[in-house]
């Protein structure tokens, strides 16, 4: 206890007279030096407070800096020269002859032990049997200088960010998690030590309300997931009765777009009929008329002579026939007018038709600069992709090839010396 005291009393302490002590519990401020010799300082309960606190942690500041000390001394051991600048000759001495013990189980002490001495004759020199009970002497003989704290430190601090830099990927250290684990049991005393009831009995009381909050938050979230839920559900379910119904719409659409075509080109057809028979009835009356004329003129010339008194008759007769004919061309040409008309609306809506094909027809070429390129893409991955796996077949079947030829080999080498050994026995017998 006096070699513990003595290396704990030289460890500065972190937990000052500036931390929060028991009289923080009856409104004095943390923050103010306070003089705890004076009468009205603090009542003897906030002294003795303020005192086991500091004790804590002093006795917690020793433990961390021995773990410490503990972990940094196989490295300790190798810095001959740095030890030899800090200890003492006599220290050294004692150090020495230590680490010969420790190194050599025939001069352990723990030769005492029969038990122990029967197992180093056996051969089992396991660590059980090197335990060393000066060791405890020489963590003292370090603790008791002060100089190797800031080595111990650093090699410290070495060890952890080589520990941080490898992140989830690095082993367990067990030392360096004891002291971790050790150094954070310490900042939770300290800070439990610094906390008063009432501020505890608040952080408990404001923890409950935040879990009564988030209970009722996570309550309201339950409930307007569901909501949510079934409104895209329903969402879900109008998309899909639009779509089929557009779908319907379309179809309806494409049919009667496609029975209007039909009768568009039945009526052309029929157009195209009526007016290629109108003009042959008109050819064949023209035709008609024409003989007519022709028989009318013989029967005039050779009835000249002898029907003089039938002249003027058959001259009204002409002029009659003359002014019919009239009237059926001027019909004629009016018909004709109409359908010219009608031929060029079909003519200019055919335009553009055709018109609209041709843009189609830029849009698809379009397309097709796009769509071309992925399928040369895709057949070159595919491609590539079988010249993989053709490999890699080749590759297998070569290597089971070599396995099978490997194995006959080894079989016909095992059959040559079973039939070796065969002759060799054979000879003896004889």
């Amino acid at each position: 206890m006096d070699a513990q005291s003595s290396g704990t009393l030289q460890s500065p302490s972190t937990f000052s007279g500036s931390s929060k002590t028991g009289s923080s519990r009856t409104g004095i401020s943390s923050t103010e030096d306070q003089d705890f010799t004076k009468d009205n300082a603090a009542s003897p309960i906030d002294l003795e407070c303020h005192i086991q606190a500091e004790r804590i942690t002093k006795i917690l500041d020793g433990a961390v800096y021995k773990t410490k000390l503990a972990i940094c001394l196989p490295n300790l051991v190798q810095e001959y020269r740095t030890l030899c600048s800090i200890l003492s000759s006599q220290h050294m001495e004692d150090l020495v002859f230590i680490f010969e013990q420790y190194d050599n189980p025939l001069f352990s002490s723990s030769l005492l032990n029969m038990a122990a001495m029967e197992d180093i004759k056996a051969g089992d020199i396991s660590l059980k049997n090197r335990l060393n009970p000066e060791l405890g002497h020489l963590m003292y003989i370090m603790n008791s200088y002060p100089a190797l704290r800031p080595i111990v430190e650093e090699m410290i601090q070495e060890m952890k960010i080589e520990y941080a830099e490898f992140g989830e990927t690095r082993q367990q250290v067990s030392g360096l998690d004891y002291l971790l684990t050790l150094e954070h049991f310490r900042e939770l005393m300290v800070r439990q030590m610094e906390t008063t009831a009432a501020e505890e009995l608040a952080a408990k009381f404001n923890t409950r309300k935040l879990e009564a909050s988030n209970d009722n938050l996570l309550a309201k979230i339950k409930e307007y997931t569901e909501t949510l839920k079934d409104e895209n559900e329903r969402f879900e379910e109008t998309m899909k009765m639009k779509s089929a119904m557009i779908a319907k719409l379309e179809k309806e659409l494409a049919l009667l777009n496609q029975e209007a075509d039909v009768k568009l080109k039945k009526k052309i057809l029929d157009s195209d009929r009526q007016m290629v028979l109108s003009t042959r009835a008109h050819l064949v009356k023209n035709e008609m008329l024409k003989e007519e004329e022709m028989e009318s003129k013989e029967n005039y010339e050779n009835l000249l002579r002898t029907h003089l008194i039938d002249e003027k008759n058959q001259r009204a007769r002409r002029f009659k026939v003359e002014t019919q004919l009239l009237s059926w061309l001027q019909k004629y040409d009016l018909e004709m007018g109409d359908k010219q008309v009608d031929l060029d609306d079909y003519t200019e809506k055919y335009e553009d038709e055709l018109r609209k094909c041709e843009e189609l027809e830029e849009k698809l070429a379009e397309q097709d600069k796009e769509y071309i390129p992925l399928m040369e893409e895709r057949e070159a991955e595919y491609h590539q992709e079988m010249t993989e796996k053709m490999n890699k077949f080749l590759i297998e079947h070569a290597a089971r090839v070599i396995q099978n030829a490997w194995r006959e080999v080894l079989a016909n080498r095992a059959e040559k010396k079973r039939l070796k050994g065969k002759g060799k026995k054979g000879k003896k017998k004889t």
